[in-house]
């Protein structure tokens, strides 16, 4: 990750952030290719149709748990990038994922990310799916309609790079000087011109 010095930017800190977001883009064009590209399942073997039925729904899971990781990985990296990682980890990290992003960037911009705007809400809805998905519990079956309300809550992929755009362009707007959100938006919004995906 880059940092903004007085000289320009310079390398900073080095993660996974980057290879979490290519694993989102991944899944988005895996999902984009299964939903432009419908092959006729009367000409597939059994066990092509399982894979295609994967396509479908991996892509879903893996985006909603990257994602996740993505961004609480970057509100930790962005405050580090502005701190000390040692700061971070003794006095933010162990709060909620939402917390850090309304705290760090409150911290270190004249305000912060606004918890009531779309991008926060997102935060919200991207982690509480993640919660969803890590802490799954077993039900009590009760015949097939029981299992229609139990499904673990997911995002498809376009929601996922979408609620991604957001947040960084609600950081962009408390701190236009963060290169990183930047890249970001123009990554993500490459990779849906490339692969345009309908919902």
């Amino acid at each position: 990750m880059l940092k903004k010095t007085e000289n320009g930017y310079e390398l900073a800190r080095s993660g996974d952030l980057g290879l979490f977001l290519e694993i989102i883009c991944e899944q988005y064009k895996v999902y984009s290719d299964f939903q432009n590209k419908r092959p006729n399942l009367d000409q597939l073997e059994p066990e092509d149709i399982i894979r295609l039925n994967h396509n479908q729904i991996d892509p879903l899971y893996i985006s909603t748990l990257f994602s996740a990781m993505f961004l609480e990985a970057y509100i930790y990296d962005y405050g580090a990038r502005k701190s000390s990682a040692s700061y971070i980890e003794n006095y933010i990290d162990k709060l909620s994922p939402q917390a850090k992003w309304i705290i760090v960037t409150q911290l270190f911009n004249e305000v912060g990310i606004d918890s009531s705007s779309q991008a926060f809400e997102g935060i919200k809805k991207i982690f509480g799916c993640r919660n969803s998905l890590a802490h799954s519990k077993t039900k009590e079956y009760n015949g097939l309609d029981s299992l229609k309300d139990k499904k673990p809550k997911i995002l498809k992929p376009l929601e996922c790079v979408d609620l991604i755009i957001n947040v960084m362009n609600e950081l962009l707007s408390v701190d236009p000087d963060e290169l990183y959100a930047s890249i970001v938006i123009e990554r993500l919004n490459t990779l849906k011109n490339q692969y345009p995906v309908s919902e």
